[in-house]
């Protein structure tokens, strides 16, 4: 008698088949890594980088064999009948990969590979010295990640028969946000590696001349950028899905995903001091160190039930692999800083508190600082049931209280930092640099004060965004002065060319401007208004300068879920600005509802509708209103940002001039 293999079952097998040659790739990688940094042997250097590659491809196998088991409702898998079902739309089923703990762990791996793989091949002449350490260390994450996948949490593991159909993937998760959030924010995270490689490798090799700085900064900016719009997307995220009218609630796991932020930004400012006067590199490695540990402690705490938060996966063993993958990094890290502290000496020293460094060195503690403040109050809960015995929260109004003040005073150094003199600032510079900014600062709290606007955060955020603004606008002024004095531009032709002629600059002075508008919409927060009110067909109501009318409830079938609709028309005075259909959706395998919110927006103010219950007996509904003054200017913030941030990473154009001369007339 012979026995036949499944079709369906071929897949997974190879899936399996993938994962463990990688895990071995990952362990030749450590060898090889090591070996090469005794050897200049060409051949052994092509080896290890060769491991690499190998790493990539296995684990680009194992990702499209997952991919296909979901598009294909391979229910054999565990972990696709866990988070798809047949009635799930396919955009959905793709998303499910990074829906559960354990396709998002082999997620987190293929993109550390494809990172690893990109970085090692992009410098593998440029930078050859460097590259056997960076082999080592990717060697080294690769192993731990692909082991845990293979032993602890295998996607790929088997079901001894075939359910009729799967669990599907959580309702909150079926959101477009969900398609790119995440992986914006895992390519964030696992980005911060490939400095972190970098940095070990140029302490491993002794080469720790400004080069490691200079050819891992383009990495730094682009893990930097994926975790600005991750962390955005988050927060759209919560405002459109969770149906409670904010964007950042300091949950736990979203205080873990922007600690890694606080600590790269302070990087990319300090970095520039090294650069340029070779001061602050014993802070530097120790701020990348820690900028790859905090991507490592936030998936430690999504995944150990530590904290307890509605964004992270169920509690599991696999949080100790974390913690001690954690503390192993830190300590060797540690051990080989400690080793090559001479090397890491300044070349110079601070001559003045009134000068570009210093400036610097004070935006780099309030962000440091920041990213303390937000570890210990996310920890402290857990650190108060372990002595007390009972658990502290730490709440919303806490981190408001306590950061409020410090988000001000990083507000007004994005203005100082680029305006102020290197060295040594003179009263002519600072004259010149920072007279207007505080005049029309004055001016702008001024005008808010006569507009009965009162708060003291609202008023200190209008003063430091006319502050930055008219800052930044100078330094634009200023540059695009310079070309049309040099080259004879049009001033539009001129500052489009500064812009172009030093990217970086201008670049970091766009995604200063687009953190002012991200402030602005948070202090639109401060004036937020909730109206709720109990509905009848026919009924309307008024709050504030608009009406409501309630025509009636909209019900629809779908293969996926059910979905209830109040019928709404929005008037602002006797004008009908739109119907707004605020929902409630029931999703049939989970036996879950999730709240559908509907938004009117505007520059001024967001309308933001809330169906909190309904009656079809009687056609009757509940609905919350809320009044979101300015939250506009948070998502045109993050926008600027992104924009501000890929002319920073832009490739170098050199040139003198692109304008044409005049032709003369005959």
């Amino acid at each position: 008698m012979t026995s036949t293999l499944h079709p369906e079952l071929f897949w997974p097998i190879i899936g399996e088949f993938s994962k463990s040659i990688a895990l071995a790739s990952a362990l030749f990688a450590i060898v090889l890594g090591i070996v090469s940094l005794r050897s200049s042997s060409d051949r052994l250097h092509a080896l290890a980088r060769r491991s690499i590659y190998a790493c990539f491809f296995f684990n680009s196998l194992a990702i499209l064999v997952l991919v296909s088991c979901f598009l294909t409702d391979n229910y054999w898998l565990r972990y696709v009948y866990a988070y798809s079902n047949h009635a799930m739309p396919v955009i959905y089923k793709i998303t499910a990969l990074w829906g559960g703990q354990d396709g998002s762990l082999l997620f987190w791996l293929w993109i550390s590979s494809a990172y690893s793989a990109a970085a090692v091949f992009f410098h593998r002449k440029s930078d050859a010295p460097l590259i056997p350490g960076i082999v080592f260390v990717f060697g080294i994450i690769q192993t731990f990640f692909s082991a845990i996948i293979l032993y602890s949490d295998n996607p790929f593991e088997l079901f001894p028969f075939k359910p009729e159909d799967g669990r599907g993937l959580n309702p909150l998760l079926q959101n477009a946000s969900m398609a790119i959030h995440p992986p914006s924010l895992y390519l964030g995270y696992v980005g911060m590696s490939v400095p972190f490689a970098f940095a070990i490798s140029a302490l491993l090799s002794n080469r720790l001349s400004v080069r490691w700085i200079t050819a891992s900064r383009i990495w730094t900016l682009i893990a930097w950028f994926w975790l600005s719009v991750g962390n955005l997307l988050g927060a759209q995220w919560a405002y459109v899905e969770l149906g409670w009218g904010g964007f950042w609630g300091w949950d736990p796991v979203e205080n873990a995903a922007i600690l890694p932020w606080f600590t790269a930004s302070a990087f990319l400012h300090s970095v520039m001091i090294q650069e340029k006067r070779g001061m602050l590199k014993f802070w530097n490695m120790h701020l990348i160190v820690i900028s790859f540990a905090l991507t490592i402690l936030g998936t430690y705490l999504t995944r150990s039930g530590v904290v307890q938060s509605v964004h992270s996966f169920a509690s599991s063993d696999v949080g100790y692999f974390f913690l001690g993958f954690l503390a192993v990094i830190l300590i060797l890290s540690g051990i080989l800083i400690y080793y090559r502290r001479e090397g890491l000496k300044a070349e110079n020293i601070f001559e003045s508190f009134l000068s570009k460094e210093s400036a610097f060195v004070v935006n780099n503690i309030v962000l440091v600082g920041s990213a303390f403040i937000i570890l210990w109050s996310t920890l402290f809960p857990t650190a108060s049931e372990l002595i007390l015995g009972r658990r502290i929260i730490v709440g919303p109004p806490f981190f408001n209280q306590i950061l409020a003040p410090v988000g001000i005073v990083l507000l007004i150094l994005t203005g100082v930092g680029p305006a102020i003199a290197w060295r040594k600032a003179s009263k002519k510079n600072l004259n010149e640099s920072f007279i207007w900014p505080v005049i029309l600062g004055v001016i702008a709290a001024g005008a808010l004060a006569l507009l009965q606007i009162y708060d003291w955060y609202v008023l200190l955020t209008g003063f430091g965004a006319a502050f930055v603004m008219t800052s930044i606008g100078m330094e634009f002024y200023r540059g695009a002065k310079s070309r049309i004095t040099a080259y004879q531009e049009k001033p539009l032709r001129a500052c489009i060319n500064a812009v172009r002629k030093n990217h970086r600059k201008y670049g970091g002075y766009i995604v200063h401007l687009g953190i002012v508008s991200i402030f602005v919409g948070i202090a639109g927060g401060v004036y937020r208004e909730v109206f709720e009110f109990e509905l009848k067909v026919g009924q309307t109501v008024e709050f504030e300068n608009y009406s409501i009318q309630y025509k009636g409830l909209d019900q629809r079938k779908n293969s996926n879920q059910e979905e209830n609709y109040a019928l709404l028309d929005l008037y602002q005075g006797d004008k009908l600005l739109r119907e707004v259909r605020p929902a409630k959706f029931f999703y049939y395998a989970q036996q879950q509802p999730s709240t559908e919110v509907d938004i009117y927006s505007r520059v001024k103010e967001d309308v933001y509708f809330i169906l909190g219950s309904f009656d079809p007996l009687t056609n009757t509904v509940k609905v919350r209103v809320i009044l979101q003054p300015f939250i506009f200017w948070l998502w045109m913030g993050g926008l600027i940002l992104v924009v501000g941030s890929m002319i920073a990473m832009s490739p170098s154009l050199k040139f003198e001039s692109v304008s044409l001369p005049e032709r003369k007339s005959a």
